[in-house]
């Protein structure tokens, strides 16, 4: 009999317990959060991503834009590189040419009296400079000029894949201008025709860089005041 009576208390005692295990399993779980809160947190880590990528992308714009200035900036060295080492072979052919030239001259005019004749000793650096005075010259006849007496090759294209023009007024080598080279920088098109000699902001790489009968005409400049504005390309062309 013992042993039924047992087991009834037994029984009685896990039904008034297992309400008290069940309450302390609530009580020990986390509440829930409201809709509105959980939709507001979720909201603000969508915006705080957004705003992360958009700082990642600036900052590798920034990184890219950099990148592209260095190398914008080392085609423009080589460019000038490029320039100044044609016009210093065409420098040394010229002045071989007019030697020769004058020497005809004064042999020519000693038999009649007469001084020879020389192109006028006007200033060009200080005058606006109009590059089609000269006409252009083919390659062929540029090597056939300068290699290698003068220059081991002819550069064909500055570092942004633009031809070089040469100008050379071989039917009169004492004019006032001869010759000219320039590029047309980045941009890949010539702004014009006629310069006012000058320097410009380094950081625009879109403007002609040019050289004439010793010097140049255009060149990039630390002194030069920025902000400059661009040349309008011409129809058709982007």
């Amino acid at each position: 009999m013992t042993h039924p009576v047992l087991l009834r208390l037994s029984l009685l005692s896990l039904v008034l317990i297992s309400p008290g295990f069940g309450a302390l399993a609530n009580a020990s779980a986390p509440p829930a959060a409201p809709p509105e809160a959980a939709k507001a947190a979720e909201g603000q880590k969508q915006a705080d991503a957004e705003k992360q990528a958009q700082a990642d992308g600036e900052k590798k714009k920034q990184a890219e834009a950099e990148k592209q200035k260095k190398a914008d900036t080392e085609k423009q060295r080589q460019t000038i590189a490029d320039i100044r080492n044609l016009g210093t072979a065409l420098f040394s052919w010229l002045t071989d040419q007019v030697e020769a030239t004058v020497e005809e001259q004064e042999a020519e005019n000693a038999t009649k009296g007469e001084p020879p004749v020389r192109g006028n000793g006007d200033d060009t650096r200080n005058k606006t400079f109009d590059i089609q005075d000269n006409p252009l010259v083919s390659r062929e006849d540029l090597e056939e000029f300068l290699v290698p007496n003068y220059i081991a090759a002819i550069p064909e294209t500055d570092p942004w894949g633009n031809p070089y023009e040469v100008r050379i007024n071989t039917d009169n080598l004492m004019a006032k201008t001869v010759m000219s080279i320039r590029s047309p920088g980045r941009k890949g098109y010539f702004a014009g025709d006629v310069y006012k000699m000058g320097g410009f902001d380094p950081t625009d790489f879109d403007q002609d860089i040019v050289w004439t009968d010793g010097f140049f005409v255009r060149w990039p400049s630390e002194d030069h005041p920025v902000h400059k504005p661009l040349p309008i390309p011409p129809s058709g062309r982007q």
